[in-house]
């Protein structure tokens, strides 16, 4: 990498380190209560929230792990930016609204919270808690997507870029939790937006190419006749072989905003009237940010498509190209707010699985404490718990994966397949029950760590595999919902469950 672009990212990333611990101090004042610490309950306006809520979509993956698929195996991967926002988006308008009143009405601070609370089950709520800990995965390669960048724009070695990360985002999410995070990815959210419509202004002139867009399009063509426009589907492929493939790639998607880390960001609108406009500054902003994967074909075009260099690095390759060395280093430490406006939800997410969900839910009820220095305690286990995830998060990215977008859809997959029934269908359509829910997140469980582990059928697709296992999970939860309750809703004698319909805000 140039000495320039080297120097010129040490300066800027002087500058954004310092900006995210600045922040985290603002988050960190306004943090008081445990529940501050967990949701930031009502304190943001719509447009904040929607730019942490795309930042939090868009991620490591959507900013180098796309346009490293982009730029490998060409245009058939493109399905997965233009679908992932849309069926992101439409699953939101089942869900947003729902999570945000019971979080109001009920002081829920977790997904897996609202599912135990929306079924009065404690075994969903334990369960889901336990399967969400496959969040890890998906920290494991925001940590790698930022290492992957300190290494390539900054020179240093790839484990001290892992140690930075984890130190710049422990700091700042021990001070202030939700509130930090929400804070530090409205900014880096903003910065987001400009590095993709920068991309993809740079597209559609054809950037680096002596000829333009035209040129930029023969010499794809050239590179990856395989791969060019003329080719929508990779025969073969495990993900972007056919239609069908990339459907389920689709459905995969639908329950993907009932994520940990951004289905609490609902509760931090502060009322359940800016819902409305909270999803609709979110298609906005969460159909931009994927216009990144265009930087991997272009980079076919600039770079050429054996370069030797991993796919993943294409975007900073591909920026110290383009761009003078001051704009390209500035732009390439822009990217690192994908990485950290993703881990820093995650991170937040997880230490909640301890502090709330376990702590806080199953521990307290059995113990004799008083109701104050619960708080306490659970405001110490948030804080102290990020640093046994960040920890364990470096320690588990030590040997990097062979592609970020796959990689960390092994964990989201197993989340998605879990949860689409409870939530998709429960959050909406009252007559759904407690043991209707259970069955769906077990089937659906079931079938996706059968479909997707070598034991299995050897379907090495996680985003197939948790399409199919979305499909179950829903048919289970509506087949068992209707065959035990009759058209009102009330459950049928020979259910396993007492029926809580009453006690159901929904």
């Amino acid at each position: 990498m140039d000495a320039q672009i080297v120097t010129y990212s040490w300066i800027f990333m002087g500058l954004f380190i310092f900006g995210m611990l600045f922040f985290g101090w603002i988050g960190m004042k306004r943090t008081k209560t445990a529940d501050d610490f967990a949701t930031a309950r009502s304190s943001y306006s719509p447009i904040v929230i929607a730019l942490v809520i795309s930042a939090g979509m868009a991620s490591g993956s959507t900013f180098m792990g796309m346009p490293g698929l982009a730029y490998d195996i060409g245009t058939p991967s493109l399905w997965y930016p233009l679908l992932y926002p849309i069926a992101t988006v439409i699953g939101m308008l089942f869900i947003a609204k729902v999570i945000k009143k019971y979080g109001d009405e009920f002081g829920t601070r977790t997904i897996p919270e609202f599912i135990g609370e929306r079924y009065k089950s404690e075994f969903l709520r334990i369960a889901l808690t336990v399967i969400s800990v496959l969040l890890i995965f998906y920290v494991i390669s925001q940590f790698v997507a930022a290492a992957t960048m300190f290494q390539t724009m900054m020179g240093i070695d790839y484990e001290l870029g892992l140690i930075l990360t984890a130190v710049v985002i422990g700091i700042y999410v021990f001070m202030g939790g939700s509130h930090s995070d929400i804070i530090t990815d409205g900014f880096q959210g903003l910065l987001m937006l400009l590095v993709a419509i920068t991309v993809f202004l740079c597209f559609v002139v054809g950037a680096g190419v002596n000829g333009g867009f035209s040129a930029m399009l023969e010499t794809i063509s050239a590179e990856k006749p395989q791969g060019d426009f003329n080719h929508l589907f990779l025969p073969g492929d495990d993900t972007y072989g056919s239609f069908w493939l990339v459907a389920l790639l689709f459905i995969a998607h639908l329950p993907f905003a009932i994520q940990p880390h951004l289905g609490n960001k609902f509760m931090a609108v502060k009322g359940g009237k800016d819902i409305r406009k909270l999803i609709m500054y979110c298609t906005i902003f969460a159909t931009t940010l994927p216009l990144m994967a265009l930087g991997g074909m272009l980079g076919i075009a600039v770079i050429g498509s054996d370069a030797g260099i991993h796919p993943d690095q294409i975007i900073p390759v591909l920026f110290s190209e383009v761009f003078p060395p001051i704009i390209a280093a500035f732009f390439s430490v822009a990217v690192l707010s994908a990485v950290m406006s993703t881990s820093d939800g995650l991170v937040v997410s997880l230490s909640q699985l301890l502090a709330n969900d376990l702590y806080r839910k199953t521990i307290v009820p059995r113990i004799n404490v008083s109701k104050e220095k619960a708080e306490r305690n659970e405001l110490i286990i948030s804080r102290y718990s990020t640093i046994v995830v960040l920890i364990v998060a470096v320690l588990l990215a030590l040997s990097p994966p062979e592609s970020l977008s796959v990689f960390l859809w092994i964990g989201i997959g197993g989340i998605m397949a879990a949860t689409a029934g409870p939530i998709l269908l429960g959050a909406l359509w009252e007559r759904a029950t407690k043991k209707a829910a259970i069955c769906s997140l077990l089937a659906g469980s079931i079938v996706y760590w059968v479909v997707y582990l070598p034991f299995g059928f050897d379907f090495s697709n996680p985003f197939g595999a948790s399409g199919i296992s979305v499909l179950v999970g829903l048919f289970v939860m509506y087949v068992v919902t209707i065959t035990t309750t009759d058209s009102y809703g009330d459950i049928k004698k020979d259910d396993w469950f007492e029926s809580n319909k009453t006690e159901n805000p929904l």
